[in-house]
């Protein structure tokens, strides 16, 4: 009986809430308000014949058990609408009127009420996600269809700030039930139910499709945020035009913007789904998106511009983004950026200039950019930015687009360098098919490092950058010289056993290379293989041997030095042997006397973003105002080898007087003076800006006109204490560690004539940004790396790079020192040459091991084959390899063990060339 009395009193109140809340909220006119109305309608309509005596008497039941009459409420409509499901068609007033009740009780003011109701909703247990989906694919009722939308909003978006769910714990926040509703509704393909169900009520004039519309629209713009596969279950659905038609009915409909732009935002993402938006006219209907949402920094001004910064990845947008006139619209925001505050404008301005930068890799946007006053607002922009550490990032990119906008500015050096050399032809022959292959995997590796020259956002733009056709044409003149010519000598099929034999040479250790590659005589060779190797032993007899039989290998001139010779001069005397593209003039003192750290631990620099921050801003403010600074060259390379005479240089032994120079000044000049015309020595041009500021401009790789990164020069004539800033300005790397506590390094001469030699971390204010210059062939400006140096001392003379150097004629002198040792010790140690470099410097191959005994004999025994340094700008690996050879000719217990096991065969530089030449 109690159950019977309580129930017309839970109805009473169901009719209250729903009519009291309802009509309160969205008041007697709404289009919402007439469907609730229509929803009362059949609430009224349900009398006690709807509820059985089965339905009552489990309610009983379950009263019995200690629930609450709300928790019963709940689950007699849940079984109520499962019971219907069979037969939908037959049973859809009663759904209709048993999810309007659901509804209401889901949006009850009674919180309690609200809490029990989606409780169970939240519950995967229950099913009800499910159950709803399965309803709104198959029930042809829209109100019935509203009621259950609005169930499913109500979950993603209650209006509590926290839900006990039932049998969860109370951590368990709104958030957490929101993200589990929409993942139950991925998961059980809800995702195309609605954008289904949104396809089919645009064919039907009403109002409650209207209403049915903007539910749908809200689920989805939830939906689409999580949902990674989103755009491809709209393109298979062929969906993508009903959203653009949305957009272009509802662009100034504030219900329905919203969940439309984020459902664009994934759209953006999506590049074929972008280039179908951008042909159909998308770029139009943003603009008139824009103009409605206004320039007051807010969440659908914040995700226009998200889909805007997308979108503009499209060169096609971009160019429609600039027809259109949007431009003058984004350089509104920052027209307007002072007169608004709040957490949003951060991201906005982001999105913004993101746009502005993607507008940059094309020429109209560019020229769109200057003729709306945008150098002048964002110039504006830099100089008002907020000193928060979070609008760096911004700052940076403002200076970008600045520098991109600005007339080209190109370096003030010629593309091609004069270190050039011919590479050989297959008509001047090779010395063997050794020197072939050697010489080939480097020029690949250089081949292959220019690929992608131009991609859609890293190009110019479509007119004047990237596919310019005279300036790619000489681009490339640059990097791909005679390089087709090269790869056609080369020898590129897989080797045979018998192509194997003429390395004998360099296993001369083993006696009979046959027995290790088990390789019968000649004798056994088919007739028709006698033209083919007889080929072969005459490559081989350029190498002194014949096929099969052990010969002693080239063994290395520049070692051939008295053993007596002191190290100075030993290393003089082999650096004077060496090949380079630009004559030598001198031997560098660090490496002369082959220091390296001084094994101090040193700090990482501390980054002052302050110093960063006014850095930016003051390469901004010369690029808009170049006539501002006066420069002079202080050292140009280019000149001096156009000047110089090698034939006199080539017959000179290389020496080093820096000890006799430190302490005396230039009287001609107060400015620094630079060398780098030594070995690893890189410096192009330096150019003074400033008092104390230089512009220093790299030597690119050898026949190239980019990558550059390694520098090594010497400097002089300074005074002591006093702060002098370099600036590196054709930096290539979008990145680089000089932002993350990287210093570069200096030697002193007068410190190591002090007692204190080697080199050390120096510098301060370090910073790596783009500048204006513009990169041949690229689009893209090059980057600067500033520093600022104090020298410790008065007319010193010293040097400047980017890591510890070590050289190649470091490399012989360590070999040759080795030798020296290890004639007194148990060792086998064996330098011979492997082949000749294209610049006919010798490539080392070093074998050790322990001599040929009975307990080990030297036929038993593995090889452990190690390379290193093939980019010569890390010159890193040679003091690893160094560490790892000095640790292998050691006389431990434990070294003599690896040794009487092990031959091991080293080459411990492979771009001698490029370590030679300073890349």
């Amino acid at each position: 009986m109690f159950l019977i009395f309580c129930w017309p009193l839970e109805w009473g109140r169901l009719h209250r809430t729903l009519r009291e809340d309802r009509r309160e909220k969205l008041g007697q006119d709404t289009p919402k308000s007439i469907i609730l109305q229509q929803m009362l309608g059949s609430m009224e309509k349900c009398d006690k014949e709807n509820w059985s005596p089965e339905v009552i008497s489990q309610s009983k039941v379950t009263m019995s058990r200690g629930r609450n009459i709300d928790d019963a409420m709940n689950e007699m409509l849940m079984e109520k609408i499962k019971g219907c499901l069979p037969k939908i068609q037959e049973n859809a007033e009663i759904i209709r009127t048993t999810l309007a009740k659901f509804h209401a009780r889901a949006t009850s003011s009674d919180r309690k009420t609200r809490e029990q109701v989606l409780g169970m909703l939240w519950s995967k247990e229950a099913g009800a996600v499910e159950m709803f989906i399965m309803l709104l694919e198959t029930s042809k009722d829209n109100v019935a269809c509203c009621s259950i939308l609005g169930i499913l909003h109500e979950c993603i978006s209650p209006r509590l700030t926290k839900v006990k769910a039932k049998g969860a714990k109370n951590k368990n926040s709104m958030k957490a039930f929101s993200r589990a509703t929409i993942n139950q509704l991925i998961s059980s393909g809800g995702t195309q139910v609605l954008i289904k169900l949104l396809m089919n009520s645009q064919y039907t004039d009403s109002l409650m499709c209207e209403v049915l519309t903007q539910e749908v629209l809200w689920i989805l713009g939830q939906i689409a945020q999580k949902d990674q596969k989103f755009v491809t279950k709209v393109k298979l659905l062929n969906a993508t035009k009903v959203f653009h038609t949305l957009l272009k009915a509802h662009y100034n409909d504030a219900r329905m913007l919203l969940p439309l732009l984020l459902i664009f935002k994934s759209f953006s993402k999506n590049t074929s789904t972008v280039q179908t938006l951008v042909k159909e006219g998308i770029a139009a209907i943003f603009e008139k998106t824009f103009v409605c949402i206004g320039y007051t920094p807010h969440l659908k001004l914040k995700i226009l511009l998200e889909s805007f910064k997308h979108f503009t990845a499209s060169r096609l947008f971009c160019a429609k983004f600039v027809k259109v006139g949007m431009v003058h619209l984004l350089m509104r925001i920052f027209d307007r950026w002072d007169r608004y505050d709040g957490s949003l404008r951060l991201k906005i301005a982001n999105c913004a200039l993101s746009t502005l930068y993607h507008l940059c890799s094309i020429k109209t946007g560019r020229r769109a950019i200057k003729a709306n006053n945008g150098l002048q607002l964002l110039y504006r922009f830099c100089i008002n930015c907020p000193e928060d550490r979070a609008y760096d990032f911004l700052l940076s990119r403002v200076c970008g687009i600045i520098n991109q906008c600005l007339e080209k500015k190109e370096l003030p050096v010629p593309e091609k360098s004069p270190a050039r050399f011919n590479l050989p032809t297959n008509n001047e022959g090779h010395v063997s098919n050794v020197d072939s292959c050697s010489d080939a995997d480097s020029q690949v590796n250089s081949v292959h490092s220019l690929g992608g020259i131009c991609s859609d956002l890293d190009s110019g733009d479509d007119d004047d950058d990237c596919t310019s056709g005279n300036e790619t044409k000489k681009f490339k003149e640059i990097n791909e010289v005679d390089e087709g010519q090269f790869f056609a000598g080369v020898v590129t099929s897989q080797r045979t056993a018998e192509d194997l034999l003429i390395y004998n040479i360099h296993f001369n250790e083993l006696k009979n290379i046959q027995t290790q590659i088990k390789c019968e005589g000649a004798s056994t060779v088919p007739q028709d293989k006698t033209e083919t190797l007889k080929g072969r032993r005459d490559s081989a007899k350029l190498l002194n041997l014949e096929c099969g039989l052990p010969h002693q290998a080239r063994k290395l001139k520049a070692l051939q030095i008295d053993e007596k010779t002191d190290p100075r001069t030993a290393y003089c005397l082999i650096a004077s042997k060496i090949r380079s593209i630009i004559p030598f003039v001198k031997v560098a003192y660090p490496d002369m006397i082959n220091s390296g750290g001084r094994g101090i631990p040193e700090p990482l620099n501390d980054k002052d973003r302050k110093v960063c921050r006014a850095k930016l801003l003051t390469n901004v403010d010369r690029s808009l105002r170049p006539t501002s600074i006066s420069a002079e060259t202080i050292f140009d390379l280019d000149t001096l080898i156009n000047t110089s005479h090698p034939g006199d240089t080539e017959k000179k032994i290389l020496k080093n007087v820096d000890e006799h120079r430190v302490g005396y000044s230039n009287v001609e000049t107060k400015s620094l003076q630079f060398e780098s015309r030594f070995e690893s020595g890189n410096l192009r041009r330096a150019v003074q800006i400033g008092t104390r500021e230089y512009d220093l401009i790299l030597s690119p790789d050898v026949n190239s006109g980019s990558r550059h990164q390694w520098f090594y020069f010497e400097v002089y004539n300074m005074e002591a204490n006093i702060p002098y800033t370099f600036n590196i300005i054709n930096c290539e790397k979008a990145n680089s560690q000089f932002n993350f506590g990287m210093k570069p390094i200096m030697f002193s001469v007068i410190e190591a004539q002090l007692g204190r030699p080697g080199w050390i971390r120096v510098g301060s204010d370090i910073c790596y940004y783009r500048n204006s210059y513009r990169r041949p062939g690229r689009g893209k400006n090059y980057m600067t790396t500033s520093f600022t140096v104090n020298f410790p001392h008065s007319y010193d003379v010293c040097y400047l790079a980017y890591h510890f150097p070590f050289t190649y004629s470091g490399l012989l002198w360590h070999i040759w020192t080795w030798m020296k040792n290890s004639v007194s010790e148990p060792i086998y140690f064996n330098a011979d040459v492997l082949c000749d470099t294209i610049n006919k410097n010798e490539c080392p191959v070093l074998t050790i091991t322990s001599p040929n005994s009975r307990g080990y004999p030297i036929n038993n025994r593995k090889i452990i084959f190690l390379t290193s340094r093939v980019h010569p700008g890390e010159s890193n690996a040679s003091w690893v390899m160094r560490g790892t050879l000095e640790t292998l000719l050691d006389n431990s217990t434990y070294m003599r063990s690896l040794r009487n096991d092990y031959i091991f065969k080293i080459v411990p530089m492979l771009n001698i060339d490029g370590v030679i030449n300073g890349w």
